[in-house]
């Protein structure tokens, strides 16, 4: 009997306990038949760890808890990577969960094209204030393939900038490939590196991850000043790049995604009540893409898209606010 782990499942765990047990059912649950969790406490306040210890008792060798203080997911995934066995690595948050045969199908999309990341879909559920919810399912990858990044590099936008709906080869972590201390969006400064590293990438289309997000917590509601650490990851991507690739392949791409991001961000700030916070933001945002990218608002892929054209003026996206102030409307 082959006794290799093929997939580890990384849980960080911060006062979760309300929603933990149900996350850790889903992987107990798991139909891949050579699987481990390993759940890292950082520091939680209420019952996450007493919850660990449970898992463990009730699965041993397969639940593996660990227990440190308190100091960002970054670290805690990088522990959780330090102990992970597994010949892929996963990553799961403590407050989701996912399908029974979720792992088992992207192992073994991973091996049918003897890929370095399997990757699926993403369904990403917003809940309000309300407690109604908006159900959003983002299913750019269409048909099961493998793709070659250092071929096609403007196909990663198909995989999205997400850790948890794929499982990747743990060989790739190293340490040019740990997750960056102190600083929100470190998964996002992280994942282009390790996407531009992989040899193969396979895309699954019946796969999907549920990602909880609640509408409340907009880009000062759950980071305050934090949200400009997204210019920081920024830097981080396309760093990487430079060291990574051949720059003179990718560079158009890598500045589609850092313009993505970005923006990502500033749609987001519509739904911010602290009116001079998000103004700045905007501001921050033109600046840092004038400083990087000269000439970023000729960027082929990221204004392909017409619905892109109007953050090309920084006055038209400030007047968008003013207006949104004066007559609130669902954008």
């Amino acid at each position: 009997m082959d006794n290799t782990i093929k997939v580890s499942v990384i849980v960080p765990v911060y006062n979760t306990a309300e929603f933990l047990p149900k996350c850790l059912d889903s992987l107990a649950a798991q139909t891949i038949d050579s699987l481990e969790v390993v759940m890292v406490n950082d520091g939680s306040k209420d019952d996450s760890l007493a919850i660990m210890r449970e898992y463990e008792n009730k699965y041993p060798g397969i639940f593996r808890g660990f227990d440190k203080p308190n100091s960002g997911v970054a670290d805690t995934r990088n522990l959780g990577v330090s102990k992970a066995r597994g010949e892929f690595i996963g990553f799961v948050d403590s407050d989701d969960c996912v399908e029974p045969a979720f792992f088992e199908k992207l192992y073994n999309g991973a091996v049918k094209y003897g890929a370095d990341i399997s990757a699926g879909n993403v369904i990403e559920i917003i809940g309000r204030e309300d407690n109604s919810q908006d159900v959003h399912v983002q299913d750019r990858i269409k048909q099961e393939c493998c793709i070659s990044l250092s071929e096609t590099p403007e196909r990663v936008n198909l995989c999205r900038p997400y850790l948890c709906n794929k499982v990747f080869r743990r060989t790739i972590f190293n340490e040019d490939n740990l997750f960056p201390h102190g600083m929100c969006y470190e998964d996002v400064s992280l994942i282009y590196g390790i996407l531009f590293t992989a040899d193969r990438i396979a895309l699954l289309p019946d796969v999907h991850y549920t990602y909880l997000r609640l509408r409340s917590n907009s880009i000062s509601n759950s980071a305050d000043e934090k949200a400009f650490d997204v210019f920081k990851a920024c830097d981080i991507i396309e760093e990487r790049a430079h060291r990574l690739n051949d720059y003179s392949k990718i560079g158009e791409v890598i500045q589609w995604v850092i313009i993505s991001h970005i923006f990502i961000r500033v749609k987001r700030a519509y739904d911010d009540p602290n009116k001079p916070f998000k103004l700045k933001f905007i501001d921050r945002a033109y600046e840092y893409l004038d400083e990087k990218f000269p000439g970023w608002k000729r960027n082929k892929y990221y204004f392909a898209n017409k619905k892109n054209l109007v953050f090309r003026s920084k006055a038209l996206v400030k007047l968008a606010f003013v207006y949104c102030n004066f007559l609130p409307v669902k954008m």
